[in-house]
């Protein structure tokens, strides 16, 4: 411009006079220079390779450098340049031994690009066009499945490690032997040596034998009832009443209420013409709660032999209610009757004891006779 102030300057001084007024510097106007369209293309081939390279680096999935991003921009670049890697590497890694990188996040919740989508927004502005961000949220949303995905799979690796943990722990506890401890063999205790004697004299057939094998039971054990029975039993078969008498009377200190016991030994008393020692030995319960068959058949010849016909009478009768085709009480309550002074009721009673014909001839020869004198 100021070369041609100058050029004009000496132009209106030497021809100030002889231009006309058309061409004087007064009347002259500014010339306006129009560019030349020659510069539109250079700019506009710039503009079109910027945003080809803008397109080819969101397309291989690094993000662009845009008019020298600051540090902010950089860290955030690297960050999702991380995540891509980390990514690839969690795909590369084999199912069955997954060896996890030490992640921010817990290893079964997927990576959010929340706060990354924020921090883009805030720095980045509106710089990309609306086809870039489609990219990049794409881009995103392929890392995203593909970091939930492989996380999945290290989760469900990680607890079927954990299932399967347990399992080789209990194999190895079963594989694992505990020695033996020193056991002691305990050494049968007394009522454990008598019962083997007792069951061995059941066994044997020889009274010798199982008096001795029943003596040592009863010399280990004295409660054992069931020996002391046997073996009163055995004495009795043997002949040897003293004995019998003896252990029986040994028997009734220890278990005075015992039925077996004292039925034994008011027997041996009544063979013997002792009925009021068999009544002491019988009244040692009381006879009416008692329905033995047994225990009142003896009671009933105790009261007979001591002369007591009432309660005879009263225990007979008790007899035939309980087994009423017994000869023998038909007989003893006849025998009570005729005592008592009842003659009618008495001849039908010997007559009862006869029909059963199940009594001896001696016995029988009796009942005849007592018959025919109460007619």
């Amino acid at each position: 411009m100021s070369l041609l102030n100058q050029v004009l300057q000496d132009l209106e001084k030497r021809n100030a006079e002889n231009l006309p007024e058309q061409l004087k510097l007064s009347n002259l106007k500014a010339i306006t220079i129009k560019p030349s369209r020659s510069y539109y293309l250079p700019f506009a081939i710039l503009c079109i390779t910027g945003i080809i390279a803008i397109i080819i680096f969101t397309a291989q999935k690094t993000p662009g450098t845009l008019e020298k991003p600051d540090i902010a921009k950089q860290s955030i670049v690297k960050q999702s340049v991380a995540i891509q890697t980390s990514a690839n590497v969690i795909k590369k890694i084999p199912p069955k031994q997954p060896s996890v990188p030490e992640p921010v996040h817990s290893i079964n919740s997927p990576i959010s690009y929340g706060m990354l989508d924020s921090l883009l927004n805030s720095l980045w502005g509106k710089m990309y066009t609306d086809n870039t961000f489609g990219t990049i949220n794409i881009y995103k949303a392929q890392a995203s499945k593909t970091i939930q995905t492989s996380s999945q799979q290290i989760g469900s690796g990680y607890s079927a490690r954990q299932k399967k943990q347990p399992a080789k722990i209990k194999a190895k506890r079963k594989t694992i032997r505990k020695k033996p401890k020193d056991q002691t063999i305990k050494k049968p205790s007394n009522k454990q040596k008598a019962e083997h004697y007792f069951l061995l004299a059941e066994k044997q057939q020889h009274h010798s034998d199982k008096q001795k094998n029943l003596e040592l039971a009863i010399l280990l054990n004295p409660q054992h009832i069931n020996a002391r029975l046997l073996l009163t039993n055995t004495l009795l078969q043997q002949g040897l009443t003293i004995q019998s008498a003896k252990l029986l009377d040994q028997s009734l200190v220890l278990f005075p209420q015992n039925l077996q016991f004292i039925t034994l030994r008011s027997q041996l008393f009544l063979q013997q013409k002792q009925a009021q020692d068999a009544l002491n030995i019988l009244h040692l319960i009381d006879e009416n709660y008692v329905q033995d068959e047994t225990y009142l058949s003896l009671l009933a010849a105790a009261y007979q032999q001591n002369n007591d016909n009432f309660n005879s009478l009263k225990t007979y009768q008790k007899l035939l209610n309980i087994n009423p085709q017994k000869a023998e009480y038909w007989l003893g309550l006849a025998i009570a009757l005729e005592k008592q002074g009842y003659p009618q009721q008495a001849r039908n009673a010997y007559q009862q004891a006869l029909d059963k014909n199940t009594l001896k001839p001696v016995i029988l020869s009796y009942i005849k006779q007592r018959i025919s004198i109460l007619k």
